[in-house]
């Protein structure tokens, strides 16, 4: 049977997805608290549960990699994570957007 390698990546290569996979979250979170557009539809959103989801997530990966990241990574997800969690203040202090109805014709 055949072992299938991979190349190693250089430290530069996984920082750089860390950096992406951080900044994914990140604006996933935002789109779901209604900070910015559904780059697919244009529209805003708002799922508060959902966005809390991807909070833990972060949070899950700031504690299983405590002590293993650069400090630009650590600094990236720890300046997310802050704002984030103000993000989500602002987003339960504001009322809801309102969903436009299209009059009847």
């Amino acid at each position: 049977m055949s072992e299938i390698r991979t190349d190693p990546k250089s430290a530069a290569q996984v920082t750089a997805a860390f950096t992406q996979m951080v900044m994914q979250q990140t604006n996933m979170t935002l789109m779901l608290l209604g900070k910015i557009a559904n780059p697919a539809t244009g529209q805003m959103m708002r799922d508060l549960p959902a966005a809390q989801y991807f909070i833990e997530q972060l949070e899950m990966i700031q504690a299983k990699t405590q002590g293993n990241l650069t400090p630009e990574e650590a600094g990236l997800l720890k300046q997310s994570l802050m704002s984030l969690r103000l993000a989500v203040v602002e987003a339960v202090d504001a009322p809801a957007a309102p969903t436009s109805v299209p009059p009847a014709a």
